[in-house]
């Protein structure tokens, strides 16, 4: 990359609600039309059972001619194929009905609480997921999350924790902004059967990959293969009566000591395969997708040739699999047990799925890491697409510390309400602001609208923001940090182990800090003189970032560390004794508190 790196994106000119509408209204046309065109099969495959019942009454009772039973299955087995079909349209084009539902709730502000919260991606200690609430109900997860399966979900999850390297940056956004007007594929995305694709994890295959060999020997294939050849030709020789049993009896013999040999190892491969076959084959045609499409972004072509394995695409290997894994299952019918057990058949599918695993043990891993990284790309994709007022990020590559947004807000706040400001901070210039304010001023969602911003960049996600410039950073959040009644642990303790932590990082890497009303657990002049060391100890360090207070003398700090910090503020204003806030970040500190005024407006105090 160049020292600086500016992406130039553009979503649809189209607005994306109008998009959805017509989409959606054409859809529960389709819809409409099929469930006609099913009440009409329906009924039509109805008369023909009653007529065909009819008719077998007709010849059993009289003994006529069994002409007319067949002319009746002749008739009611093409209706019962339509119903089939028409079944399985209804399915798909009902699943884009509720792919198309969910965007308009997001457009429309309706999606909290109706998606995936993504609650266990949460780590027990990370420096800002749960400070920013990057998942859980309303959260920026939920708000991102329409991947489709557990990969998906845990690959999108694993961007918003870990900041992205500034080359990885540039080529997701790349790939976003080219999947973002990609709405055919999006659909098509949406409309694959989806039965059990939430499940799949990287869990069962990739262990059943990691798995000890079950070490067939070398020539236990030519042998499984040679001996049910051997037996079908002495058979059929015997059949002929050019030879007695004889020969039958010892080759009937070698094989059933060649399956007793292996019969143990046949189970174990029979029994493990289920899972794995269930995910590879549920997530094939989601493969299929991806194999299919012609792309144009270095990233999204990189995705697609790490499906290739060999001369075949991942889809095709993963069907041959699973029809290994079918037909190996027959075995455990009874009317073909016996059949199967004179071919070796299970000894020879079980030998052609262990071979399949140990050929494809690394291929199949990276077939997985891949539908989850092309599925979190679909995922900020789409919510490119649907907030055409967002703009990617400038990523400089400058080894000081930098981060400026102009007209920067919240992403979770609706479009129509969210109130946006500037922020600058250079790591050679000014590197700390310190934010007072009243009571529910908006200093926290001030903060919240940094981090999570920041968080998306990282991401290769756009922002909510005209414009931001930012250099490769770690963030570490102190917000909303509360007692710990399982830890034994005040809310003193907990933030100061937090800003220790934050330190740690800050000597070790790039650093945006934001602290949340800092070291309010102590009094007015410890905490002046605590805050005022660690920050010298964050900006010595190179790190920039905010911090808020409501305490005044906290600002006076500002004063303390000339040059490097500056204060700005939040007010609100009164008319007819309720209070309005304008969210507005002014310059200075704020000269007055508002602790009064709001217990006064509920009645707790008389002024």
């Amino acid at each position: 990359m160049n020292d600086s790196t500016c992406s130039s994106f553009a979503p649809s000119a189209e607005a994306p609600e109008q998009q959805y509408v017509f989409r959606l209204a054409h859809i529960r046309k389709q819809l409409v039309e099929i469930r006609a065109l099913h009440h009409r099969l329906w009924t039509l495959f109805t008369l023909g059972i009653t007529l065909l019942a009819v008719a077998a009454i007709v010849v059993l009772r009289f003994q006529t001619s069994y002409l007319s039973l067949l002319a009746g299955v002749a008739v009611v087995l093409p209706i019962f194929r339509l119903l089939k079909k028409n079944a399985g349209r209804h399915g798909h084009i009902q699943r884009l009905e509720i792919f198309y539902e969910g965007r308009l709730a997001r457009l429309r502000d309706q999606w909290q609480g109706r998606g995936v919260g993504g609650e266990k991606f949460v780590p027990q200690n990370h420096p800002y997921a749960r400070d920013l609430d990057l998942f859980g109900a309303g959260s920026l997860f939920e708000l991102l999350c329409t991947a489709r399966t557990g990969l998906g979900r845990r690959a999108l999850a694993d961007w918003l924790l870990v900041p992205a390297t500034a080359n990885d940056i540039a080529h997701r956004q790349q790939a976003v902004a080219e999947l973002g007007n990609r709405i055919d594929l999006q659909e098509s995305w949406a409309a694959v059967e989806g039965i059990g694709l939430s499940a799949v994890d990287a869990g069962s295959t990739p262990e059943w990959m990691n798995e000890p060999p079950a070490e067939f020997p070398r020539y236990a294939p030519l042998v499984a293969v040679t001996l049910p050849i051997l037996a079908l030709l002495t058979l059929g020789l015997y059949l002929r009566g050019f030879i007695g049993w004889v020969p039958i009896a010892i080759i009937a013999g070698a094989e059933l000591l060649f399956a007793a040999c292996h019969l143990s190892k046949t189970r174990h491969v029979a029994q493990e395969i289920t899972l794995p076959s269930f995910e590879l084959s549920t997530i094939a045609p989601l493969l299929s997708e991806i194999e299919r499409a012609q792309f144009h972004s270095q990233l999204l072509n990189l995705l697609k040739a790490r499906l290739r394995c060999g001369s075949g695409d991942a889809s095709k290997r993963i069907r041959t699999l699973s029809i290994w894994a079918y037909l190996l299952d027959l075995r455990r019918m009874e009317y073909f047990a016996l059949p199967s057990s004179t071919i070796l058949w299970g000894t020879n599918f079980a030998i052609l799925i262990e071979r399949w695993r140990q050929r494809h043990r690394v291929a199949a891993s990276e077939w997985l890491k891949c539908l989850g990284e092309f599925e979190a790309l679909l995922c900020l994709a789409r919510h490119y697409h649907e907030n055409p007022d967002h703009s990617f990020p400038t990523l400089t590559t400058a080894s000081r510390s930098i981060f400026r947004a102009d007209s920067i807000g919240h992403p979770l706040l609706d479009s129509r309400s969210c109130i946006r400001c500037n922020v600058s901070l250079e790591a050679s210039g000014r590197q700390l602001l310190i934010v007072s304010g009243s009571n529910m001023s908006g200093k926290s969602t001030l903060l919240r609208s940094i981090g999570v911003n920041f968080v998306l960049a990282m991401a290769g996600a756009p922002v909510r923001a005209a414009h931001l410039e930012i250099s490769p950073m770690q963030l570490g959040c102190s917000i909303g940090i509360g007692d710990s009644f399982a830890d034994g642990k005040s809310r003193f303790q907990a933030e100061v182990e937090r800003l220790k932590f934050i330190l740690a990082l800050a000597r070790g890497v790039s650093t945006l800090f934001l602290l949340d009303e800092l070291l309010t657990g102590t009094n007015s002049a410890d905490r002046q003189i605590g805050a005022k060391a660690i920050l010298e100890q964050l900006m010595g360090a190179g790190a920039v970032g905010l911090v808020t207070t409501h305490d005044l003398a906290l600002a006076d700090v500002a004063t303390m560390i000339p040059k490097r910090a500056s204060n700005v503020h939040f007010e609100e204003h009164y008319r007819n004794g309720a209070m309005h806030f304008d969210y507005v970040l002014r310059p200075g500190e704020l000269n007055r508190t508002n602790a009064r005024n709001i217990m006064a407006v509920l009645g707790l105090l008389s002024i």
